[in-house]
């Protein structure tokens, strides 16, 4: 059942056409070359959201190997779901770990959840999800508390998985709610109290180069 849920919550996510807005790009592209760059990531975007892949392509390709994170995240999108590009799952895998390694949130939580389920490297997967989730996504926090709560290869441990899947749920995760309840009902008052504080304690973890 974890398995069903974490490949539908990244699938969910990698098909949403607005998820939340990325920096455009690092500091040193920036810096060095902004109109041309700037141009070229908007016009890979647009091509991406209206589903020109051939075009996308042709305009992301450049940015990515120039270490372009968003143009990273969307060709890891594209070879991981067959976009206008033969299925490649190492292909995918390597353009967002190339993104994950600038800490993008976003390609952490693809590059884990790949990770946990087809590749079976259940540390990798639980290392990169843990840092996404550590940003603030959603995703990445349910199917980390999922996995605290299933205990399947990691510890089993009911308050850290409360305190995560309270956090999807404060962001309008519904299911990680229905699993929070559900998991404080296996729990004493002490662990549940335990894991309230942990979630009101919580903060984002914020990174040099937030590029979300």
């Amino acid at each position: 059942m974890f398995a069903c849920i974490c490949n539908s919550v990244m699938t969910k996510r990698a098909v949403r056409s607005h998820w939340r807005p990325f920096l455009v790009l690092n500091f040193v592209l920036v810096i060095s070359s902004p109109a041309l760059h700037g141009a070229d990531l908007k016009a890979g975007r647009n091509a991406y959201e209206r589903k020109d892949y051939a075009n996308a392509i042709k305009e992301l390709v450049p940015l990515a190997q120039a270490g372009t994170v968003e143009a990273e995240v969307l060709l890891g999108k594209m070879y991981m779901l067959g976009q206008g590009v033969p299925k490649d799952a190492d292909l995918a895998l390597k353009w967002f770990r190339a993104a994950a390694d600038q800490e993008n949130a976003e390609a952490e939580f693809f590059l884990g959840a790949m990770y946990l389920l087809p590749r079976k490297d259940i540390p990798q997967g639980l290392k990169w999800l843990r840092l996404s989730a550590e940003q603030g996504t959603a995703e990445a926090q349910l199917l980390v508390g999922m996995a605290y709560s299933k205990g399947s290869d990691v510890p089993h441990d009911l308050v850290q998985a409360d305190m995560w899947l309270r956090l999807a749920a404060a962001q309008g995760d519904k299911f990680a709610a229905s699993q929070y309840e559900r998991a404080e009902r296996l729990m004493t008052p002490d662990e549940i109290e335990k894991a309230r504080t942990l979630t009101e304690a919580w903060r984002p973890r914020i990174v040099a180069n937030r590029n979300r």
